[in-house]
């Protein structure tokens, strides 16, 4: 029975609505449909992000959200609103307000447009938000075997990017609401709300220009007005939320946690699109959830209990911000037993296609046995002996009366045609249907074998070969029994003239009454005996006519199973490819896939396919293979799917779980997947105090979601090879077969830390919008002297002294250390200082000329230049083993030399240096 948290998942804008799908993609992946205790909501000024769809892993099905999922926030004329309810909409930015237009198809990257949207569409927003909540809420009435609930409490995970404007707009709204709505359905129940917020450099990686020009100033002014109300003094004159039906007293922070996500963690590993992180986010919301729950509760406390303790505070700035990381390890044992399955359709379909090379025989088989072999003249007479015999039965015999010879003779003959149409006729359709039953027969049972199609194929086009030489015979035959009747009744005229043109005495007498008369019998039967050849020929060439056209229906037809087999086959050529191709693309940076390690292992071997089981799965009370004829080949391709996964090889694949997979690896091997897998769970993001701590610890957590812990290969002992000595792993069993989740999370830093929060600042300044969501609020914070940044001020003269170093603004030149200020220095020299010639003098020339402020800023804007990236290879190089000694302090002195007694201060300072850039510079 799976233990989940009660979760209310939502999504504002499009990147949030893209983690949310993730999100329902994985419930219905690992648990086959949305749990009784799991909600989701999606809010969003673009309509049209309703039809956005991804693809499950279950069987092709597309998920997306449904009508009760979605709110569309639009807001026309909003212009006329404004100033209709000038008082309403007093928050928005008097710059603003001449950017609201038509709020239906996006809020245009101007995040007092989101708000606005959010304050028109308040009455639906809360509805929509109170009946997903009472339906979580009222999880424990519903019966269900399948899930338990774990906890009371609710957490609501809300998910958007504070680069746009729906999203960025709306995010602290919503938490508020959610927090009111939650009071109202039941108070006892607690609500926590975790916000995971995309920061604005991703889309910077996607794209550039004009469309871009507010993604960076809006993300400094979402961090901004969170700041101020992580940092409120709530006891003070409290701020309110004003919609039109209800008034929210802010009496608390919006969110318990909120994580920052860039797209580059400390290894300088960097997502360029924002879906990968959308995917990624997906993933870490269900896997607060799921099983992983209780872990994860317990870290979220822990990081709650550090901030709320205060020790993570920088200065009089309380530090919020977390990072999140995550990796998974993916064993998709369905997509290769697919691929397995599709190999073996193509298999099995060659092999029905492909003739034997014995089946040569087949059509003589079937001559021989439905009796039609016409050859080599009267060797073979099979048809025509079965159709009418060679002579009639009763021969002409007597003469009654010469006299009336012609009359007696015609009447005889007129008789045998007549006899002989009849039973010929009879005889015929008799042959007819038998040979058209036994063919049919013969088809089926040879098609549906082993190589049937392709022995049938060559049957048939045999087949046609024997019956156009058996016709051509015949008709060579029916031309020389035409000319025989032309010439027997040409001699039965003659012998009939003779026997009466006999004289008297001859016929009353002689011997040639007699042998005249034998004459004319032999003629007449020799006549007889030519209308019954005619017609046995004539009746040969109607039936071998008629079987080729029967023979061509079926080669036919034949053709037409051996083109659609064709198809069927390219169709599941192409899957398993797209399969293979899909598995070796480049994998996300997130996910490690097992998979990988066998896709091109799958093979289909001749001994694991049984051609007569597959033709057992289709026949029934049908034809077999025959029928494809008539069928699709979407009908065809689902009976080769139908039977080729359930193969005993595909099941092996598909039902083969990660524990086993992982068994058969190495334990280098395994330690080098860890050690990946670490690795790739590096948070995404980075952060620069910016001259204000010098040694403080962050808090971390491990959270590993196992299929079980008690038997998981991956455990704490292999685990322990591979994480450093400060590091600690909890793990948790998932029930999830198929992965192997590392959930890792870093806390906290105050906002201004965060990474490129001073690009953001300065995009922010130069921009002629305002890119705060509420002009009083910004008023308050301007009167309160709030800043983002902290206020007090420390002694980092040590920090700059050394950063001043690496980022080239100090040097030793000549016989002196010079810095660059351009306050301060002469532009003659190019604003070069001369700070002294022993290092020791220097720094206090350094501090007595208070270059600190200075430094910071030309700092700040160097790192700002080089981008997080470049920066944090800069930093890792400076610091790893003596490289800030040799290649980047500039000092003017060999290492020996500081033995020397008047060294000594140098000696000092140099050890002060290098203990910061190992202690301090290196974490």
């Amino acid at each position: 029975m799976a233990k989940l948290k009660r979760s209310l998942f939502i999504g504002l804008g499009g990147t949030g609505l893209k983690s949310i799908l993730h999100t329902k993609k994985r419930f219905i992946d690992t648990y086959g449909e949305i749990p009784p205790m799991t909600a989701f909501l999606a809010f969003d000024t673009d309509g049209d992000s309703i039809n956005t769809k991804i693809d499950s892993n279950k069987g092709g099905q597309r998920i997306g959200l449904d009508a009760s999922e979605f709110l569309h926030i639009r807001v026309r004329n909003p212009q006329e609103i404004l100033s209709k309810q000038p008082d309403l909409f007093d928050f928005v930015p008097t710059e603003n307000r001449p950017l609201l237009v038509s709020l239906t198809d996006g809020a245009g990257q101007v995040r007092s447009n989101g708000r606005f949207a959010t304050h028109f569409n308040y009455g639906a927003i809360e509805t929509a938000i109170r009946t997903k909540l009472t339906s979580i809420l009222n999880a424990d009435a519903i019966g269900h075997e399948k899930y338990e609930v774990n906890g009371s409490d609710v957490e609501i995970n809300m998910m958007f990017s504070v680069a746009g404007g729906t999203g960025s707009g709306t995010f602290l709204d919503m938490a508020y609401i959610v927090k009111e709505v939650s009071k109202g359905i039941n108070s006892t129940v607690g609500v926590s709300t975790i916000g995971f917020a995309i920061l604005p450099d991703v889309f910077n990686a996607m794209m550039n220009g004009p469309a871009m020009a507010n993604v960076l100033p809006n993300g400094y002014g979402a961090l901004h007005d969170l700041d101020f109300l992580m940092h409120h003094n709530f006891d003070k004159k409290p701020l309110e939320i004003k919609y039109a039906t209800k008034t929210i007293t802010i009496e608390k922070p919006p969110f318990d946690l909120v994580f920052t996500i860039n797209n580059s963690d400390k290894n300088a590993n960097t997502y360029t699109n924002v879906n990968d992180l959308s995917e990624l986010i997906g993933l870490a919301m269900f896997t607060g959830a799921s099983e992983l729950s209780g872990g994860m509760a317990s870290s979220y406390d822990n990081v709650k209990t550090v901030i709320a303790g205060g020790s993570m505070k920088v200065e009089d700035k309380e530090s919020w911000a977390c990072g999140l990381g995550l990796s998974e390890l993916y064993y998709d044992g369905n997509k290769l037993g697919n691929i397995y399955a599709h190999k073996a359709s193509t298999s099995i379909i060659n092999n029905l296609i492909t003739p034997e090379t014995d089946s040569f025989n087949l059509d003589d088989i079937f001559i021989d046995d439905a009796k039609i072999r016409e050859n080599n003249g009267d060797a073979n007479d099979e048809l025509i002996d079965s159709l009418l015999s060679v002579s009639p039965k009763i021969q002409y015999s007597f003469i009654n009366d010469v006299n009336s010879i012609d009359s007696e003779v015609n009447a005889y003959l007129v008789n045998v045609e007549d006899s002989a149409k009849t039973e010929i006729s009879s005889n015929y359709a008799i042959k007819e249907t038998d040979v058209n039953k036994k063919l049919s027969s013969f088809i089926i049972e040879h098609i549906n074998k082993s190589s049937g199609v392709g022995n049938i194929d060559r049957f048939l086009n045999a087949l046609v070969k024997h019956v156009q030489l058996f016709l051509e015979e015949m008709k060579s035959e029916q031309v020389v029994m035409s000319e025989n009747d032309k010439l027997y009744k040409n001699q039965l005229n003659q012998t009939i003239s003779e026997l009466k043109g006999l004289s008297f005495l001859e016929k009353k007498f002689g011997p040639k009454l007699n042998n005249a008369k034998e004459d004319v019998i032999q003629s007449v039967n020799l006549i007889a005996s030519n209308i019954h050849e005619l017609l046995r020929r004539q009746y040969a060439i109607t039936f071998f006519n008629k079987l080729l056209l029967t023979v061509g229906n079926h080669e036919e037809n034949v053709k037409n199973i051996i083109q659609k087999l064709q198809q069927v086959e390219e169709d599941c050529e192409s899957k398993f490819i797209g399969l293979q191709n899909q598995i070796n693309e480049q994998p996300k940076k997130f996910v490690k896939e097992l998979h990988r390690d066998f896709v091109n292992s799958v093979k289909v071997s001749d001994k694991d396919l049984n051609i007569s089981d597959f033709i057992k799965s289709i026949r029934g009370n049908m034809d077999g293979l025959y029928d494809f004829s008539e069928m699709s080949t979407k009908l065809i391709s689902e009976s080769f799917w139908r039977f080729s996964k359930e193969l005993p090889k595909a099941l092996e694949y598909r039902n083969k779980n990660i524990n086993e997979v992982l068994s058969t690896y190495s334990e280098d091997e395994l330690n080098k997947i860890i050690k990946e897998l670490i690795i790739k769970s590096n948070p995404l993001w980075s952060y620069n105090y910016k001259g204000h701590v010098i040694n403080r610890q962050h808090h971390e957590a491990f959270i590993i979601g196992v299929p079980n812990v008690k038997s998981s290969v991956i455990n704490k002992k292999t685990l322990s090879n591979v994480l450093e000595s400060n590091q600690r792993a909890d793990f948790n069993s998932t029930s999830m077969q198929d992965r192997i989740v590392i959930y890792r999370m870093e806390a906290t830093v105050p906002a201004y830390a965060v990474s490129n929060m001073t690009l953001y600042k300065e995009k922010k300044e130069s921009s002629r919008i305002s890119h705060h969501i509420d002009a009083n609020w910004l008023l308050r914070m301007e009167r309160e002297g709030f800043d983002i940044y902290p206020t007090k001020r420390e002694d980092h003269s040590l920090e700059y002294w050394v950063t001043g170093f690496i980022y080239d603004f100090i040097k030793f030149e000549g016989e002196n250390y010079l810095a660059y200020s351009e306050e301060k220095g002469d532009p003659i020299e190019d604003y070069w200082i001369e700070l002294g010639t022993y290092r020791d003098e220097a720094f206090t020339e350094f501090k007595r000329l208070k270059l600190q402020d200075e430094f910071k800023s030309m700092i700040d804007t160097k790192i700002a230049d080089l981008g997080e990236t470049e920066n944090h290879k800069l930093i890792k190089e400076v610091t790893v083993s003596t490289n800030y000694n040799e290649h980047y302090s500039k000092k003017n002195f060999e290492n020996s030399e500081l033995k020397d007694s008047k060294m000594i201060k140098v000696k000092e300072l140099f050890s002060d240096e290098i203990n910061f850039v190992k202690k301090v510079l290196a974490k």
